[in-house]
């Protein structure tokens, strides 16, 4: 990331995010795993709310610190809040080809633009499910039970390991909003690490699947 880019990203951040905040900025030019970058984060920040998000991400609402203090402070059974994700999780480890998804994230590749729909709109605050895509991940450090799990090493099932720590122990939910309105300036790819950490999940998570989100029939 170049100074002037890495310069024009904090200023989103702070001319968004429309309340108090600390922002820390992490090059990550050693190609260390997420999950420690992310489980550090957690054990050093002295913050109640953390917001995990790559520097692709633009924020399309301009209050959305604001939204995420709001729907914690409103729904206190919620402990990890995303713009998309899944109710139901197993085996196959794609959150993005359950039936029971959720959110929208507006994407951009090559001068193209899209709107990708897991759902339709979510009226409600929240929707609960059992796992949230990392590209927005916001944590309420004082209500999870279980940090990153730094077994899971590189950039691949960081999101769904952590969720499905979390769920399992079930002290909080995990929730999906269509209040904040994001673009990401990528698409995710499945490469063999990801494959890695799938078996890996499945190591460690095999025995609870499938996992599924009960729903109350309207």
């Amino acid at each position: 990331v170049s100074e002037s880019e890495k310069s024009e990203f904090i200023n989103h951040i702070r001319n968004t995010c429309s309340i108090p905040h600390d922002l820390i900025f992490i090059e990550n030019s050693d190609g260390k795993s997420l999950t420690s970058i992310y489980s550090d984060i957690i054990n050093t920040v002295d913050t109640d709310i953390i917001i995990f998000i790559h520097d692709d991400i633009e924020f399309l609402s301009k209050d959305w610190g604001l939204i995420i203090y709001r729907l914690f402070s409103d729904n206190k059974d919620y402990g990890i809040i995303g713009i998309a994700g899944s109710g139901e999780f197993d085996s196959d480890c794609a959150w993005w080809n359950y039936k029971d998804k959720y959110g929208q994230v507006l994407h951009r590749k090559d001068g193209k633009s899209w709107l990708t729909s897991f759902s339709d709109e979510i009226k409600e605050d929240l929707v609960e499910v059992c796992v949230i895509d990392g590209l927005f991940m916001a944590v309420n450090k004082r209500r999870i039970t279980r940090n990153f799990d730094t077994d899971f090493k590189g950039f691949n099932h960081y999101d769904t390991s952590f969720c499905i720590d979390n769920y399992l122990d079930g002290e909080f939910k995990i929730g999906v909003t269509s209040k904040i309105k994001v673009a990401h300036n990528s698409i995710g790819e499945t490469k063999l690490e990801w494959f890695i950490n799938k078996n890996l999940l499945n190591k460690k998570f095999g025995e609870y699947f499938p996992i599924k989100i009960k729903r109350k029939k309207k």
